[in-house]
């Protein structure tokens, strides 16, 4: 699974890891481990307490729920009302 990796208010990295591997991890780096994909999130990405935000071009724009984009498994099933 991918992580995000913060420290303090920061995504620092991203990290691929085991589910089994996660608080073994977090401790060795001091870090707290987070889901991405809700949010999208990246390096560099910013709580400021209440929400996730990302800085574009000088803005700190509060980061959205990614809706994920149909497979072709999803089109078809819809298509044939599965």
């Amino acid at each position: 699974m991918t992580y995000a990796v913060r420290k303090g208010d920061f995504i620092v990295n991203m990290i691929v890891a085991h589910e089994s591997q996660k608080e073994e991890l977090e401790t060795a780096l001091q870090a707290e481990f987070i889901d991405p994909t809700e949010l999208g999130l990246t390096i560099g990405d910013f709580w400021n307490g209440v929400a996730w935000t990302r800085n574009i071009d000088g803005e700190q724009v509060v980061l959205e729920p990614v809706v994920p984009e149909p497979t072709t498994e999803d089109v078809l099933n819809a298509m044939l009302g599965v």
